[in-house]
């Protein structure tokens, strides 16, 4: 029987990436986006959902249970990533969006689909990052809310298991953004004890050994080239 997997943000940068390695793998992907395309492929089913609405997060779970029946993965990858609003109405409606994103859909994900999780013995894995042990002043509203999910995290394994494993990716610097410049890289090069932008493929292979190890809930695991060793 052909695996299914469900990625958020499938369109653009790590969720794209992780996507084409599950199809490469022989999943049938069900992918999240809002802005970004994905590329076509006869496996991947592409929906554009709003995660800031509860309304179409849970219509597209709906859809994808009855559908496909089971779920073997759940990636919750879909993230938001700025820095915090100088004004507070800003702030607020940031802070709003953040959560949803962060937090409420994935919440909502896996109480739609942990029925179809747990009749295939599957897991989810959650992309959080290295700034919920270290927080950035600079993006605490970011921080918090992935801090948010962190502890969704370790909660879910403890509520799904035995039937459904959990598990979370701390990335670091894997990917600067177009609009980094070459001071902030190589300021946020120096401070990574291997000195180097990790790409993709790490997250890949941290992924694939969570999917694979039948022993692992409830783990935290940091891709981060030793940024959060050396206390950020």
């Amino acid at each position: 029987m052909q695996p299914v997997a469900v990625v958020t943000g499938c369109g653009r940068r790590l969720g794209a990436f992780l996507t084409e390695r599950l199809l490469d793998q022989g999943f049938r992907v069900y992918g999240q986006y809002r802005t970004s395309t994905p590329a076509a492929h006869p496996h991947l089913i592409a929906s554009r959902v709003d995660f800031t609405d509860a309304q179409q997060v849970q219509q597209w779970a709906q859809t994808i249970v009855s559908d496909a029946g089971r779920v073997d993965l759940l990636i919750n990858n879909a993230s938001l990533y700025q820095p915090d609003a100088q004004r507070v109405s800003e702030g607020i409606e940031q802070l709003d969006q953040f959560h949803r994103v962060h937090l409420q859909a994935p919440y909502l994900l896996v109480q739609a689909l942990k029925g179809a999780l747990a009749q295939a013995s599957g897991s989810v894995v959650n992309l959080t990052d290295i700034y919920v042990h270290h927080p950035n002043a600079d993006y605490s509203l970011y921080c918090a809310t992935k801090a948010g999910l962190d502890s969704l995290t370790q909660s879910w394994a403890k509520q799904l298991a035995p039937q459904v494993r959990v598990n979370s990716i701390e990335p670091g610097p894997i990917l600067f953004l177009d609009e980094h410049g070459e001071a902030y890289r190589q300021q946020i090069l120096s401070r990574t004890l291997l000195q180097i932008e990790g790409g993709l493929e790490p997250i890949w292979q941290a992924l694939w050994m969570l999917v694979n190890n039948p022993y692992m809930t409830g783990a935290r695991i940091p891709v981060d080239g030793g940024r959060g060793v050396a206390q950020l």
